[in-house]
């Protein structure tokens, strides 16, 4: 069997029906894994806490064109 890693490195034009099934196979194996929770998808950002506002650069530019 190949390493889908090796795969991925050859020329798309140059792969095969095989390998190119070999790809597919691989890749609905990892969104099963993925659906299912094996995978350890990572958890969401918790959010932030308002904090202060940041003071200012005191760039206050009136441009006038």
């Amino acid at each position: 069997m190949t390493d889908i890693t090796e795969l991925f490195s050859r020329d798309p034009l140059k792969l095969t029906d095989s390998d190119i099934t070999l790809i597919i196979e691989e890749m609905r194996n990892k969104r099963r894994l993925y659906e299912s929770g094996s995978a350890n998808p990572k958890k969401p950002a918790a959010p932030k806490k308002p904090g202060k506002p940041k003071a200012s650069t005191g760039l206050n530019l009136d441009l006038k064109l």
